[in-house]
């Protein structure tokens, strides 16, 4: 019975310790890559150099805002220069003067971003009531420190914010044609708290929200993700996963160079293309990705890093 007993824990505690080994070797770092628009063909990095922004209400908060808030995302990504924005009267006579590129010196084309904001809150406030002890302590004391001396009741006010934002965008080139369909988005923001929020304040959380989807629509975007790390040189590796690329990177070379190659390995490799990766050297990256898979060509991570630098260069048009 203590055999079989024995040879039942060896026959359970054997594939854990395998499964424990195996996790163990895998470790996973996020990281940012360029993916395409969420809307299939709709990527206007291809179709404009300059995007001006046309605020049709010029001086209005809630229209400024919703400007700052395009203009900063947009000026986020390396696609499009971002140009100044006019209302209609002063871009009429931009366009007259300037033969359709408002002050932009270089030849290129140009998108005119058009937007409409409508906005609607209200603030829901409840009461609630309910009955407290009252006492008073002494913690000198040893023993009996509180006393209870009366009751009493407490009043308690809630506020439930309700802020919506509706918002259409128009994207036209200097003829005035389509570039993509018209968008329409509406968000809101929605708490209950014990105080209200700045006006001002919910305006710049929802119109930032409204900016960010509407550029993900039309233009490639970084999105977060987990990659593998393959188990190579111990140092660089944890090197990596604190965040230092770049010492990464020369401590792998130094490596390779030292020990006349024999530190070449598919695994070091890999880890100086995820080093060059997260610098956004795409080139550099595909560069070590390649040759490490030729020395392991059936290794699933390193061929799916190659195909993610090829997905990225190609939605990157500009180096960044």
């Amino acid at each position: 019975n203590i055999m079989k007993q024995n040879f039942l824990n060896n026959k359970i505690i054997f594939p854990l310790i395998m499964l424990m080994y195996f996790t163990g070797c895998t470790t996973k770092v996020a990281m940012r890559t360029w993916v395409p628009p969420q809307n299939t063909g709709q990527n206007i990095a291809a179709k404009a150099d300059y995007l001006i922004i046309v605020n049709s209400h010029k001086g209005e908060l809630l229209y400024d805002i919703m400007e700052d808030a395009l203009r900063e995302r947009f000026t986020e990504l390396p696609f499009l220069t971002v140009e100044g924005s006019f209302s209609p009267v002063e871009l009429s006579g931009q366009l007259k003067d300037f033969n359709l590129r408002p002050r932009i010196e270089m030849q290129g084309r140009v998108a005119f971003l058009r937007y409409e904001v409508k906005e609607n809150s209200e603030v829901l406030r409840s009461q609630s009531v309910r009955l407290v002890t009252l006492r008073r302590c002494n913690y000198l004391l040893e023993k009996n420190q509180c006393a209870v001396i009366g009751t009493a009741t407490l009043r308690e006010g809630l506020q439930k914010v309700n802020y919506v934002q509706s918002v259409s965008l128009s994207l036209k080139d200097a003829d005035g044609n389509q570039i993509v369909p018209d968008q329409s988005f509406e968000r809101g923001y929605s708490k209950s708290m014990k105080m209200v929020p700045d006006e001002i304040v919910l305006r710049k959380k929802v119109s930032n929200l409204i900016a960010r989807e509407y550029t993900k629509q039309i233009l490639p975007y970084r999105e977060s993700f987990d990659i593998v790390l393959l188990d190579g040189d111990s140092i660089a590796l944890e090197m990596i996963e604190k965040g230092a690329y770049s010492l990464a990177f020369k401590r792998l070379e130094k490596l390779i160079t030292r020990d006349a190659g024999t530190e070449k390995t598919a695994e070091n490799l890999y880890l100086q293309g995820v080093s060059l990766e997260f610098q956004s050297d795409l080139t550099g990256a595909s560069s070590f990705y390649n040759e490490a898979l030729l020395l392991d060509p059936g290794n699933e991570t390193i061929l799916e890093a190659v195909n993610r630098i090829k997905k990225a260069a190609l939605v990157s048009k500009k180096s960044v």
